[in-house]
């Protein structure tokens, strides 16, 4: 786990957290710490329980039982709004409006945020068209693809001005072109303060973008690695193999490829 002093200030804390389904555990006893003004990168196999953890922090789902603080005040009935107003989330599937137009909602979101001025319309057009996404401006967003959709709810958090940015696997279904223009922004938002949290399940991108990376394997952390251990650890091994080590798959099920 971490090795950091006692003085870190951290944007995301979470102490003993758990989350059942009826009565089957998604989340035990998770303990984590994220460190103020980092990229910080989650990762773990399919059902591993990452959306329902990002679920679980951005007040969308109830938990069980456990603590959890943002910006060091814990998250409670009493002050969900107030700290839901400096925080904001690209799920997977993206929560969007579906009869509203693109610019409808960017424009109501950052309404709702606070965050509208006289240069929001310029700020709006200029991400629309970074990301390729200008000529749907005024498109209904039931119509848009995937992707679309995706850059369409990614394009709306950054304009919301977050103190902690969270992104439940955000590459998917985006092109390429678009994931690296993500990730430029994404360092772009760290050098402004912004606290950046990552689902993803495409290893490659985590390792050259997240500063810290956690993995969570059946509902559990099983390793916090920081920079210093991760650069340890990558002297004789990838991202990839250390976290294969970790879960324990190695060649599991190769055997029934025997006959290809």
């Amino acid at each position: 786990m971490q090795n950091r002093s006692s003085d870190t200030r951290h944007a995301l804390r979470v102490t003993d957290l758990r989350k059942s389904y009826e009565g089957e555990p998604v989340l035990q006893n998770l303990n984590l710490d994220v460190p103020a003004g980092t990229i910080f990168g989650l990762i773990g196999p399919n059902g591993a329980g990452k959306s329902t953890f990002i679920g679980l922090l951005t007040g969308l789902l109830e938990r069980d039982s456990g603590d959890i603080f943002i910006n060091d005040r814990e998250l409670t009935l009493d002050n969900e709004l107030e700290i839901k107003n400096e925080i904001a989330s690209v799920l997977q599937p993206p929560l969007l409006f579906e009869n509203f137009t693109s610019y409808e909602f960017t424009t109501y979101v950052c309404e709702m945020y606070g965050t509208s001025g006289p240069d929001l319309n310029d700020k709006i057009k200029s991400l629309f068209t970074y990301f390729e996404i200008e000529e749907y401006l005024y498109v209904k967003v039931r119509q848009l693809s995937s992707g679309s959709r995706k850059k369409l709810a990614f394009c709306t958090a950054i304009l919301t001005e977050p103190k902690l940015l969270f992104l439940d696997e955000p590459f998917e279904s985006v092109d390429v072109i678009s994931i690296g223009r993500m990730k430029t922004v994404i360092r772009k938002l760290k050098d402004k303060g912004t606290t950046i949290f990552i689902t993803s399940h495409i290893l490659e991108v985590v390792e050259n973008l997240c500063d810290d990376i956690a993995i969570l394997h059946q509902g559990k952390i099983l390793a916090y690695l920081d920079a210093k251990s991760r650069h340890e650890l990558q002297k004789d091994s990838n991202l990839n193999e250390i976290f294969e080590n970790y879960i324990d798959i190695h060649d599991k099920g190769d055997e029934l490829l025997n006959w290809f």
